[in-house]
């Protein structure tokens, strides 16, 4: 009973990139609606964590787990996930929308209304019609973002989810997790101790790929 309850879990988790050992040994035990934070200096693993716990690359030893099944042998993807890792472009020649729209046919899972709803959501209402091409470094964040929530997945797997986002920008992303924290099981990076101390409930610090802390947060 105690093993289903974790919605991710890693057991002795290795990535080796030409010999180098990127990731070290992690064993991680994740349950569902909490919010997590990893936290540590550029190339501390923390991207390549991600990547592995999506399937978005191979692990080299132990075991991955997205609820119950082995990431690389059950399933080669995550499942019921939205995902930004390392900041993915999009069609600067479409518009908001339209790039939201080419991107719902991969599972054709959601009306049109609810990629509307996300990039409400995300504060870009009045800009959906606008090429990409000529969208700031903010609102090409808050598409990510619209594009991670919009299939309203159990799982999101936010890596930097504040990267060009201005003042305003931040505080309503920040509004907008701490809402989808209630109901989805979050994992997020970032650099700015105010993102981490407002969203997670437990944190983690990586350095030279291995996790050297845990802290729980109070009042969580």
């Amino acid at each position: 009973m105690i093993e289903l309850s974790h919605i991710i879990s890693l057991s002795n988790v290795s990535k080796k990139v030409k010999k180098q050992l990127i990731l070290d040994d992690i064993t991680l035990k994740l349950e569902s609606n909490k919010t997590y934070g990893f936290i540590g200096y550029n190339g501390s693993g923390k991207s390549m964590l991600f990547k592995v716990i999506c399937g978005f690359t191979s692990y080299t030893s132990g075991v991955v787990k997205v609820n119950n099944k082995v990431i690389g042998k059950d399933i080669d993807f995550i499942e019921d996930a939205g995902v930004i890792i390392e900041a993915p472009e999009f069609l600067p020649k479409l518009t908001g929308y339209e790039n939201l729209f080419l991107l719902s046919k991969i599972k054709k899972i959601i009306s049109i209304e609810q990629i509307i709803n996300s990039l409400k959501l995300v504060g870009l209402e009045d800009h959906m019609n606008k090429h990409v091409g000529k969208y700031s470094l903010g609102m090409k964040q808050r598409l990510r973002i619209a594009q991670a929530i919009m299939e309203n997945q159990s799982i999101l797997i936010l890596d930097e989810p504040f990267n060009g986002l201005d003042k305003k920008g931040v505080m309503e992303i920040q509004q907008l997790l701490l809402e989808l924290k209630k109901v989805k099981t979050i994992l997020l990076t970032s650099h700015n101790e105010n993102d981490i101390s407002l969203l997670c409930d437990v944190v983690f610090e990586l350095e030279s790929g291995k996790v050297i802390n845990e802290e729980r947060m109070v009042n969580k």
